[in-house]
């Protein structure tokens, strides 16, 4: 009789796009509208303008990666990333290497 939502944390959407992600996307436009534009050559403009629009929108959408990701932030995930972070190594593929060479043995 009652209807169980299904995702309780749902975020508030404008245009198929999140409110913190449309104001991003917004004051990003603008900004190569109005400043940036003045940089380019008057011949360029148009140019300038279409990519300027299709990378805006490519950073906008969910990421090939990770799709819970938007791609501006794995971008910014990229840029953080420090390389003195831990990784674990499988440590029988570390042995077989060492013992047997990059090769596996055809038996």
């Amino acid at each position: 009789m009652y209807e169980i939502p299904k995702e309780i944390k749902s975020k508030p959407k404008l245009m198929g796009l999140e409110v913190k992600e449309l104001i991003i996307f917004v004051v990003s436009f603008f900004l190569f509208l109005t400043i940036l534009r003045d940089l380019v050559h008057g011949v360029l403009v148009i140019p300038y303008l279409l990519i300027a629009s299709g990378v805006l929108l490519w950073l906008v959408l969910p990421s090939g990666n990770n799709p819970r990701l938007k791609n501006y932030q794995s971008i910014r995930l990229y840029f953080q990333h420090k390389q003195s972070s831990y990784h674990a190594l499988d440590i029988q593929q570390v042995i077989n290497k060492y013992e047997f060479g990059d090769e596996p043995n055809e038996q």
